[in-house]
C-alpha cells in the first residue's frame, strides 16, 4: 500500500525544483533571459559632464526612452544645445546638472552655445 503523504511530499519537491530553476545564478546565462522569460527593458540614466570646455562623453549611445544628465565639472557656464532644436538646457552654472529625456531614435549632434567654436560639441545616439 502507497504512503500518501509520501506521494504528496514527493510532488511537492518536485513542484519546488522545476519552480526553483528559473531563479538559479546560470553564470553562462546571468540575466535569466530566455525567449520564453525575455528580460525587461530597462530604462537608463547616462551622465553626461562638461569640464575643460569639452564633453566626456562626447558621444553616448543610449535606449529610446532613456535620460541624459548633464553635469557642469567646470568652472564657466555652458549649455548643452541641439544643433536641430530639439532640446537646449540654456545656461547651466558651474556645478548645475540637467536632464533630457529622449523619447525617439536618432542621432542628435549639439553644441556648447558658448563654446562650440573652440570644439565643445557632442552627439546623443538613441537606439
Amino acid at each position: 500500500m502507497r504512503n500518501p503523504l509520501r506521494a504528496t511530499g514527493l510532488a511537492a519537491l518536485v513542484a519546488l525544483a522545476v519552480l526553483g530553476s528559473g531563479c538559479k545564478n546560470d553564470s553562462a546565462n546571468p540575466t535569466g533571459a530566455s525567449p520564453t522569460n525575455p528580460v525587461p527593458m530597462t530604462i537608463q540614466t547616462n551622465t553626461v559632464t562638461m569640464a575643460g570646455i569639452s564633453f566626456s562623453p562626447a558621444t553616448i549611445t543610449i535606449a529610446v526612452g532613456s535620460t541624459v544628465t548633464w553635469k557642469n565639472n567646470d568652472g564657466i557656464a555652458h549649455t548643452t544645445t541641439s544643433d536641430t532644436g530639439v532640446w537646449d538646457t540654456g545656461n547651466m552654472a558651474a556645478g548645475s546638472t540637467k536632464t533630457t529625456t529622449f523619447t525617439t531614435a536618432g542621432t542628435f549632434p549639439y553644441h556648447c552655445t558658448y563654446h562650440a567654436s573652440m570644439g565643445m560639441r557632442g552627439t546623443v545616439v538613441v537606439k
